[in-house]
């Protein structure tokens, strides 16, 4: 049963990058996409290197970031409903992306225009908006005199429906844009390609490893805040570093498909449910949970592109049907702070 458990996840994760990369709106046998690596240059290998291979690298990447940045808010707030969308990061990527439509008419200095022509000016803004509003946010707790997790949660709550209410305004009154924030809103990595994947990888990575070298002092944590004090955890420290990351982590995600929900709230519980948590230690948890959230968002674009084919859904309206009940069990099921089982 050990074994089992620990294969589960890398070859669930195999099964989803290969379902991701053979079906969509054209279906691609698995012996035809084992030679269109060989020969790239033909019809399977142009659709394969092109648009399959990206999407299911950056559907990959984004699903681990959420996942990842999703346990370490749980386990810092020792909160079992905890995740990144619960500070408003993800509101001001939307806001962000907005902002993208109403100027990008305007003229942008040299540096800034050569980006845009590598990457869209929504996907730019999006970033920069998750990335802003995670220093803001870290700013504001640094300030804080009570210095509470409640108090970050609470202010980032607030700050997430002023960008939310920000955002509406300007999409009423620019309905020209309306589809297009729309579709992005509810997420999607149609049309993302190589360019997302190039400018996420190192703001990504940087918030992975800043997460796993955080792991032994969010352990830490488990016992509360007083408790991890006496140990040596400088709390302030320790929460820069879980905002910072996850601002970075949801910054790239946003880029390379919009708005995901949920995924940081899902990914954690079921590495918990699946292997107990009191066996469950950080470091274990960030990183089966970035596994689990790469496949469930492998999964749910895969579907995505299957429904309505060959049209196909937002991937995040796929988690967030998925999200929403879940969210409401936790509910019911939770016992206390932490854990939630």
């Amino acid at each position: 049963m050990k074994t089992i458990k620990k294969v589960l996840p890398f070859f669930a994760l195999f099964i989803s990058i290969c379902l991701s990369l053979c079906l969509g709106s054209k279906n691609i046998p698995l012996a035809e996409l084992f030679s269109a690596f060989k020969n790239p240059q033909s019809t399977t290998g142009t659709i394969l290197f092109s648009l399959r291979l990206p999407r299911t690298l950056l559907a990959l990447f984004s699903g681990c970031l959420l996942a990842a940045s999703g346990a370490c808010f749980q386990m810092f707030f020792r909160n079992s409903l905890a995740e990144p969308g619960i500070i408003g990061i993800s509101s001001a990527a939307t806001l962000g992306a907005i902002f993208s439509t109403l100027f990008i008419k305007s003229s942008f200095p040299l540096a800034i225009t050569i980006i845009l022509k590598i990457i869209s000016p929504m996907n730019l803004f999006a970033f920069f908006g998750a990335l802003i509003s995670g220093f803001l946010i870290s700013f504001i707790g640094s300030k804080s005199k009570s210095h509470s997790n409640m108090t970050i949660l609470l202010c980032g709550t607030a700050l997430g429906t002023f960008y939310a209410s920000v955002s509406s305004i300007i999409l009423l009154t620019q309905s020209q844009y309306l589809h297009g924030i729309y579709t992005w809103i509810l997420g999607s990595f149609n049309g993302r390609g190589w360019n997302e994947l190039i400018f996420i990888l190192l703001p990504g990575t940087l918030s992975l490893v800043m997460m796993f070298l955080s792991s032994n002092r969010l352990d830490l944590m488990n016992s509360g805040e007083e408790s991890a004090s006496y140990l040596g955890v400088n709390i302030r420290h320790l929460r820069a570093i879980v905002l910072i990351s996850a601002s970075l982590a949801v910054s790239a995600s946003v880029c390379a498909g919009g708005t995901i929900n949920f995924v940081g709230l899902i990914a954690p519980h079921l590495v918990r449910k699946i292997y107990g948590t009191v066996k469950v230690n950080a470091k274990k948890l960030i990183f089966i949970s970035g596994i689990f959230g790469s496949i469930l968002v492998l999964l749910s674009d895969t579907l995505a592109r299957l429904v309505i084919r060959p049209s196909e859904l937002p991937s995040g309206l796929i988690t967030s049907l998925l999200g929403a009940p879940f969210f409401i069990s936790l509910l019911f099921k939770r016992k206390d702070n932490y854990g939630g089982y």
